[in-house]
């Protein structure tokens, strides 16, 4: 009985150490794995496709890094020009200062005459001969300018604008003298007019202002 349970624990063992090495072997064997792998074939023209890809990003970054510095550009013209028109209304709205060709300013009174006045030989005191009816002297700066009689202190070719009278503004020039005219005198100019008889329908104008702009010719 002792033989038979040693050679059946022994038959044990034997199966045993069997199994084991069985399971052993299994476990080492090398596992496979089949994996399909997709291999995509790269064209050189799908490179060059990319590359502009890149290339058209990078210009519309340029693009717009150049549009926004034209855009900050334009402000700053606009402030420019917002700080000049400023600058032009603060000169425009100063005081002006205003250059006037009026040397002298009398007030007085303006009488007329005719060449042939009582007394009146139809020659100026300068000379001109008026006896034709000419009312008028051509003048170098002023041009066409009626004749004046005038205080002796004014040389002949002083040229006077006349305003506030019985006629419209106009411009003269002193070529002859009056017993009556000047200063302390009746009148402070007279006026040259075709015949006398014309020169009394006008009538005397008081309160004229007379503005002497050159002195003699």
């Amino acid at each position: 009985m002792k033989i038979f349970s040693y050679v059946l624990n022994f038959i044990l063992i034997i199966g045993i150490i069997g199994y084991i090495t069985i399971v052993g072997i299994q476990s080492m064997s090398p596992v496979f794995v089949s994996t399909d792998l997709d291999i995509k074939k790269l064209k050189s023209s799908d490179i060059f496709s990319c590359d502009e890809k890149i290339s058209d990003e990078d210009n519309k970054d340029e693009n717009r890094k150049i549009d926004i510095v034209e855009e900050d550009a334009d402000k700053k013209d606009l402030v420019i020009n917002d700080e000049k028109n400023i600058i032009t209304e603060e000169v425009s709205s100063s005081p002006q200062k205003v250059t006037s060709d009026v040397l002298e300013t009398q007030v007085g009174s303006l009488s007329g005459y005719g060449p042939d006045c009582v007394g009146c030989s139809g020659l100026l005191a300068s000379g001109m001969d008026v006896r034709n009816g000419n009312i008028y002297y051509s003048d170098s700066v002023y041009g066409k300018v009626r004749i004046l009689a005038g205080d002796r202190s004014y040389p002949y070719g002083t040229i006077v604008r006349v305003k506030n009278s019985r006629l419209s503004e106009f411009i003269g020039i002193v070529l002859d003298r009056g017993g009556a005219v000047g200063f302390g005198k009746s009148h402070l100019f007279d006026l040259l007019y075709a015949s006398e008889s014309e020169a009394s329908l006008d009538e005397v104008s008081y309160n004229t202002t007379f503005e002497i702009l050159r002195y003699g010719y």
